[in-house]
């Protein structure tokens, strides 16, 4: 006796394998892209958060970074900042804490974290090959205006960072940390 209408058993059709290929492939793909999108941790930075893109090759002047910042601050999360010196850019610190990369302002130095600890000003000169200075326009943001945090080793470097746009339907508009002893 010839059966013509046999089905083949579930594991050897071909469609319904490349369709479990795909979702597979897509599952990868969304984890792949969520686990490179960071909150914003920080309030002196505009966005609720970012993309982080790879790093390819050395930053360039005005590029938007994510950084480990220096063990001895203590912060598990990754800083975002602007590199605004290059190496072989001159750093110069006047009198009044301010601050200069090739000779034009860069910020004022504060003499207080917020936390009332002292800050010390980076050391002028020159940066030296494979570190950058990383800086925020916000007056109270932690960069290379401090010697803690320094000129930033390309080492140091996650990638470039790709803010998000503000969701305001979800409530994710500029950052959402506030700084301490602030009212919402």
């Amino acid at each position: 006796m010839i059966i013509t209408d046999a089905k083949e058993p579930p594991h050897a059709n071909p469609r319904g394998l490349r369709l479990l290929v795909c979702m597979a492939v897509l599952s990868g793909l969304w984890l792949a892209a969520a686990s490179r999108v960071h909150v914003n941790a920080s309030w002196s930075d505009g966005a609720w958060g970012y993309f982080a893109l790879p790093m390819m090759g050395a930053p360039e002047r005005g590029d938007l970074v994510l950084f480990d910042p220096p063990e001895n601050i203590g912060s598990p999360i990754p800083y975002m900042k602007r590199v605004i010196g290059l190496p072989g850019d001159s750093v110069a610190v006047d009198g009044k804490r301010r601050v200069f990369v090739n000779g034009v302002f860069a910020g004022i130095a504060k003499r207080r974290a917020l936390n009332g600890r002292e800050l010390e000003t980076v050391a002028a000169g020159v940066i030296p090959p494979g570190r950058y200075y990383v800086h925020a326009e916000h007056p109270d943001s932690h960069d290379s205006r401090y010697r803690e945090v320094g000129l930033v080793p390309l080492s140091r470097i996650r990638g470039r960072a790709l803010p998000l746009p503000d969701l305001p339907w979800l409530g994710l508009k500029g950052p959402l940390a506030k700084p301490e002893g602030s009212r919402p």
